[in-house]
């Protein structure tokens, strides 16, 4: 059995490094990332540490009327052999998982559903901007411990990992789409509850959001560092939408009303903070290596 995590991302390099740092330490097997249409050399790190074998990158090249993420996604199905057996975990670059329980490790998290489990669903924990101005290279996680309130709509959104892959026709950013097998789905939710997917609804209809009252934190979450500074958040609106059709209407979600929504603070978590030592120390050697040294140096210089 492995864990494997994916993303697909466009120009997420000042905060790249520390992500994947973040994930191996947690104890994923195989991250791949695929990129597309970079401008701040996300693209030229990612292949320099996949070079070192660190990850695998995966070259987005879109087409008129692709979906960058879903696009990416399939890319990467397409390289990876997963088996029945493997976990697999989408993420963004601004989400990191957190487990609560055992040793934090995410075999902790997998190692709490038992075999009927198909789907394990987590809830958001999303931080605010508090209590940075602007936008300056380093780690995120320890620089933003300001959350927002547990009952916020923000920590509805629902990230999934799925076992049993095969079964799906299709990898969206929350969850597996089209399921095709006989038996309804079992979810495990992050404290430990579950419950079946009603056959007769869409799965985005039932694990793209939780209700208000069921977002919960007690086993494992993922931190949503989802505004950053007011700097960052421009260059993410400027970046465009994963999800969106590459040559469709633009879709105007990161207004200013979205970020000050996100800006409504209700005390600190710093709970992340306990894999500091091991990241900063994975991160160090990876940057020890030339080639993603000076990619990483440029992706900030671009990004700044």
């Amino acid at each position: 059995m492995r864990h494997v995590l994916i993303s697909s991302i466009k120009d997420e390099g000042p905060f790249l490094l520390e992500w994947v740092a973040h994930h191996l330490v947690l104890g994923f097997d195989q991250i791949a990332i695929a990129s597309n249409d970079c401008r701040d050399g996300s693209d030229a790190l990612l292949a320099a540490l996949d070079g070192a074998g660190y990850i695998t990158h995966v070259a987005n090249v879109l087409q008129p009327g692709d979906i960058p993420q879903h696009a990416g996604y399939e890319r990467i199905r397409q390289r990876l052999e997963l088996l029945p057996e493997d976990w697999l975990m989408m993420l963004d670059a601004d989400e990191f998982l957190n487990v609560h329980c055992g040793a934090g490790r995410v075999a902790d998290l997998t190692a709490r559903a038992d075999q009927e489990i198909d789907i394990i669903a987590l809830s958001g924990m999303g931080f605010t901007d508090a209590p940075e101005i602007n936008w300056r290279p380093g780690a995120i996680c320890a620089r933003f411990p300001h959350r927002l309130p547990l009952r916020h709509k923000a920590n509805a959104a629902v990230k999934s990992l799925t076992r049993g892959t095969a079964r799906f026709a299709g990898i969206h950013n929350h969850h597996m789409v089209g399921y095709s097998a006989r038996p309804p789905l079992v979810v495990m939710r992050g404290d430990g509850a579950r419950f079946e997917l009603a056959r007769n609804l869409p799965i985005y209809k039932q694990l793209r959001n939780l209700p208000l009252r069921e977002i919960t934190h007690r086993l494992a979450q993922y931190n949503h560092y989802l505004i950053k500074t007011w700097d960052s958040f421009l260059l993410r609106r400027d970046r465009g939408r994963g999800v969106a059709v590459v040559d469709g209407p633009t879709t105007d979600r990161h207004t200013e009303a979205y970020f000050s929504e996100r800006q409504i603070s209700d005390g600190t978590d710093a709970t992340i903070l306990r894999y500091g030592a091991e990241v900063a120390g994975l991160m160090a050697a990876m940057l020890e290596d030339r080639l993603i040294r000076s990619a990483q140096s440029e992706t900030d210089a671009r990004y700044g």
